[in-house]
């Protein structure tokens, strides 16, 4: 991993963890099936369509430095993706 963006990168993948993880940190107090929820509304709803690709990309190579939570938030994303879109709104509580 590098500091800055590569070639074809909207941003630093770096820059996307931390974000990724201050994401995970807000809904962390949801239970787990909300807090995944939530994750992943707001991925969908505010990331730019590579953005969240380079996150799917780099949970596939291992997910390295990414918590447990917003791996599983981001894994809603991949299954949208595959004929199951979810609920599109705030965690419910």
């Amino acid at each position: 991993m590098t500091g800055s963006a590569q070639d074809g990168d909207v941003i630093a993948l770096e820059r996307i963890i931390v974000m990724a993880n201050q994401i995970g940190d807000f809904f962390s107090a949801y239970p787990p099936e909300r807090c995944a929820e939530g994750i992943r509304n707001h991925l969908r709803t505010y990331w730019d369509p590579r953005m969240r690709e380079e996150l799917l990309e780099h949970i596939a190579a291992g997910g390295a430095g990414l918590a447990l939570h917003v791996v599983e938030g981001a894994a809603l994303l991949r299954d949208e993706s595959h004929g199951k879109p979810g609920y599109y709104g705030p965690p419910k509580a």
